[in-house]
């Protein structure tokens, strides 16, 4: 009786670890600034910040930044910092000048990039922008990798061409 309880207990274990095996991505609190490889931003008003989370140096999680200001400014980046303390500070340097991006702390929108291929696999939003807790919203699969089912047209057989 007592193999039998312990064989249902471990039977369970293993179904409820299969299921979280195999679910889709899910976010996982925003990495420390060493993880961060690069920052671009956008037309869009973000700036993406492309963070590597498994240290291969291809980034895996993408966090959206409103970009608050951007200006050239002669001003050194320690001057700029202690203007902006409650925001990130981004810069490019120029000869004479820098451009300095002045961003919010925290991003409105989280992507993952499952197989590192360039392509975001989930999008979520955070509406409140208090960080990774929980209560981020599910947005978008730019790469379709977790489409499963959902039928899709080719763009030319719509078009009737």
């Amino acid at each position: 009786m007592k193999t039998s309880i312990t064989f249902l207990g471990f039977l369970g274990v293993y179904f409820l670890s299969a299921h979280l095996v195999w679910a889709e991505p899910t976010l996982t609190p925003e990495p420390p600034l060493e993880s961060r490889l690069d920052w671009n931003p956008a037309p869009n008003g973000l700036l993406y910040v492309s963070c590597d989370l498994d240290g291969n140096h291809r980034a895996d999680f993408i966090a959206a930044l409103s970009i608050i200001t951007s200006y050239y400014s002669p001003r050194t980046l320690g001057e700029i910092i202690f203007t902006h303390a409650q925001n990130l500070v981004f810069h490019v340097d120029y000869p004479m000048d820098r451009y300095y991006y002045i961003a919010s702390t925290s991003p409105l929108f989280y992507a993952i990039d499952v197989n590192e291929d360039g392509t975001w696999d989930a999008m979520c939003k955070d509406v409140s922008r208090d960080g990774v807790n929980g209560n981020e919203q599910f947005y978008d699969r730019p790469s379709g990798i977790f489409l499963e089912g959902i039928e899709t047209t080719p763009i030319n057989s719509a078009l009737g061409n």
